[in-house]
């Protein structure tokens, strides 16, 4: 069985773990519900925000089930193809967890 990594939420400091639906931002690794709570001033106020956080969620939870099938596939051929699928992934999410993050008042 594989490890799964761990770090501390940023904004509840509790565990954060590999699998989980979460996200690195400026203050660090937060879990996805913890990131909503501290933006939803912004998310009531900003329709576009709100959409832009929305389809960021739907994009880590992608990681996710990319990490889930990079594990179940037995043809490493297949890995490499999740692999990579997935990394590309995590860089759309982190630039527009970035962009979503970056542009409060």
């Amino acid at each position: 069985m594989r490890q799964l990594k761990k770090w501390k939420c940023a904004v509840c400091g509790e565990e954060v773990v590999e699998g989980q639906v979460f996200t690195f931002y400026a203050k660090g690794p937060v879990h996805w519900e913890c990131l909503e709570k501290e933006l939803s001033g912004m998310l009531y106020k900003d329709v576009d925000a709100a959409a832009l956080l929305r389809l960021d969620h739907y994009l880590h939870e992608g990681i996710v089930l990319a990490k889930q099938l990079e594990y179940l596939a037995q043809n490493e051929k297949t890995k490499e193809r999740i692999r990579e699928i997935r990394k590309q992934l995590e860089t759309l999410a982190a630039k527009l967890t970035n962009e979503i993050t970056t542009s409060q008042p």
